[in-house]
């Protein structure tokens, strides 16, 4: 989809201010010690710093990893989202931008400059109101014709339903989602300000402010993670307890899991990232310490008048580079603490955590860029989307899933997974459009939040580690911030690969392969862990083992060079295993939920399953 670089609107006083361009740490430095203004950014501008870093990147990079980078489609995706920008939401310089994590940047030699942990102002490439504005008008006729074919089939459903049981909408849905409404809307009211409790448990805990009580241990010790993981834990366990004594529905258990999982990773990320700032804080602070003792020193032996003369000349060199060392070291630290106008700790605020709890991001940063103001009228357009978008998804569940279940006992599991295909499909792709596109954009207006790459090109995914990637952002970035990032880093290598020392290998297992495992480790607990609370049922971890067996296949893929070409057939493969395997496992985790209770099935086989009552009510008993 081509998207012209020039826009039909001028800017509006409700448009996104431009941020200031990335810089390293010594040249913020000599920036604001000159007093010098920051440059005008661009998006030539941007386009070439990307070029010259993967120029210097090709000169330093062993050929295997200037392949794999010209080889990776990423770069050209990411390109082409970066020519999306709405061009005046780069209209004018204002502060608010975020200084990439020198860790990542230095752990992701892979796939760089293409993935960035850090936030720019972008919009989400499906998001029509923005394209309406940019003046693209391409698609404009094939969305209208997409929603007139949608609800026309949404109105002979109704019909049809009309005759058979001389009512248009079914009842019975809207009756178990709203029953005991306020009992969740107050649970999950609690649930959000009680992760407020992570400000004083972090400011107290790691932050030495000069108090008593403040700072008792230090945020570099595996002391302070074995606290961290404890008080997450904890505060994760007692919702998940909680939610289980409520006996609530499957729907609205379904929404409380989800968003527990959603609020502990916000916890995480808010907790781990100011631990990480504490530590630079305080590495600091000991320089800051250590320089003022050697100018104290430095002092008496000048005042010294009698001092030996026979120093050499390459001694006094050394502590002159020692020292500069230090001061540089000191300088890199500050800009880290302060990438921009926000300064560690004064950031341990309960303002700026409500910003972040509200911001539709999982990963914390000091500042956000942001948007000039909040479009009203765009909003109202979300909110309007969202409540449309719901009442198709109500439909399509109410009228095309739910009889196909009540008669799984009669058809069988198989010919039941055969008729939730397009429904299932369906749902999925309604579920995307009301989390990323209509609510995550409605929350980034109101918090004026610039970033709004929500997703990528997902459905030109050829495996499920690029779709992983590409359809939920928010979640690939605090997995790769996080846990990717991480393993890489602290994967201590046993060998030393003799094409280039970039690469480390610890038991024959290159460092990049236990990273990609570990994610896929850790990210299929979480969705068996949520599965697991929002069924109310555990069925022997199918999700799980069925999202690690994923790792063979990737690995398979990227080796047999025949298939790696074969694009379209990627494609084709992943979009068929897709649509047939996620209603094959919500059969599966149904069916066993209801069997669990009742008792009822007397086989196992795929083809017919026998119960005697409602499934979706013994669900909820």
């Amino acid at each position: 989809m081509f998207v012209p670089q020039t826009a039909t609107r001028p800017p509006s006083s409700h448009d996104s201010p431009r941020l200031q361009p990335q810089r390293t740490p010594s040249e913020l430095e000599v920036s604001q010690a000159a007093g010098h203004p920051p440059p005008v950014f661009t998006p030539s501008l941007h386009r070439s710093l990307r070029k010259s870093r993967r120029r210097q990147r090709s000169m330093t990079e062993p050929k295997e990893y200037r392949r794999r980078l010209s080889n990776d489609s990423d770069s050209e995706n990411e390109n082409e989202n970066d020519k999306n920008a709405a061009p005046w939401l780069l209209a004018t310089t204002a502060p608010g931008s975020s200084v990439p994590d020198p860790v990542l940047i230095k752990s992701d030699t892979r796939d760089s400059p293409a993935f960035q942990i850090f936030f720019q102002p972008r919009t989400s490439i499906l998001d029509y109101t923005e394209l309406m504005y940019q003046g693209s008008d391409r698609i404009r006729g094939l969305v209208t014709c997409f929603w007139t074919i949608v609800g026309a089939y949404l109105v002979s459903l109704l019909f049809s339903h009309y005759e058979k049981s001389g009512e248009f909408m079914s009842r019975s849905l809207a009756g178990l989602i709203f029953s005991r409404a306020l009992d969740l809307v107050l649970s999950d009211i609690a649930l959000v300000l009680s992760t407020a409790f992570v400000v004083p448990f972090v400011s107290l805990l790691w932050v030495d402010n000069g108090s008593l009580w403040s700072g008792w241990l230090d945020p570099r010790s595996r002391r302070s993670m074995v606290v961290q993981a404890s008080a997450e834990v904890t505060w994760l366990v007692a919702w998940y307890i909680w939610q289980g004594s409520r006996g609530w529905p499957w729907s609205q258990r379904c929404f409380f899991a989800l968003h527990t999982m959603v609020n502990w990773m916000k916890i995480h990320s808010y907790m781990s990232t100011n631990r990480r700032l504490a530590g630079i804080f305080r590495t600091k602070n000991e320089l800051l310490a250590k320089k003022s003792d050697d100018n104290d020193d430095n002092d008496d032996e000048n005042k010294n008048k009698n001092m030996s003369s026979d120093a050499s000349s390459s001694d006094r060199v050394d502590e002159d580079l020692g020292f500069d060392k230090t001061e540089a070291r000191i300088a890199a630290l500050d800009a880290e603490l302060c990438p921009y106008t926000v300064r560690f700790p004064q950031n341990m605020t309960l303002m700026n955590y409500c910003m972040f709890q509200l911001s539709p991001t999982l990963v914390y940063e000091l500042e956000y860029p942001r948007t000039a103001g909040i479009r009203w009228g765009y909003v109202a357009e979300k909110l309007a989307g969202t409540a449309g978008i719901f009442v198709v998804f109500y439909i399509v569940v109410a009228h095309l899933m739910i009889p196909h279940l009540e008669r799984m006992s009669e058809t069988g599991v198989l010919i039941t997974t055969v008729h939730l295909m397009g429904p299932m499909a369906t749902c999925w792709l309604l579920f995307f459009f009301i989390t990323f596109d209509s609510i995550s954009n409605g929350f980034a207006e109101l918090t004026r939040f610039a970033d709004r790459r929500f997703y990528d090109d997902w459905w030109n995914a050829r495996g499920l580690d690029e779709f992983s990637r590409k359809w939920n952002r928010p979640v690939h970035m605090f997995l790769a911030r996080h846990i990717y990032v991480p393993v890489r880093e602290n994967w201590q290598p046993a060998i030393v690969s003799s094409e280039s020392k970039f690469i480390k290998i610890r038991n024959g297992i290159p460092a990049s392969v236990a990273a990609m495992a570990a994610t896929f480790f850790f990210s299929s607990i979480l969705h068996e862990l949520t599965v697991v609370v929002a069924c109310n049922r555990w069925n022997h971890g199918m999700f799980f083992f069925s999202q690690m067996l994923q790792i063979p296949l990737i690995m398979f893929s990227e080796r047999v060079k025949w298939f790696k070409k074969q694009q379209a057939l990627r494609n084709w493969a992943f979009w068929l295993a897709m649509v047939g395997f996620q209603p094959f496992l919500l059969c599966m985790y149904t069916y066993k939920a209801f069997d669990d209770r009742y008792n009822a099935a007397t086989s196992t086989s795929l083809i017919a399953v026998p119960a005697t009552q409602n499934i979706l009510q013994n669900l909820d008993q």
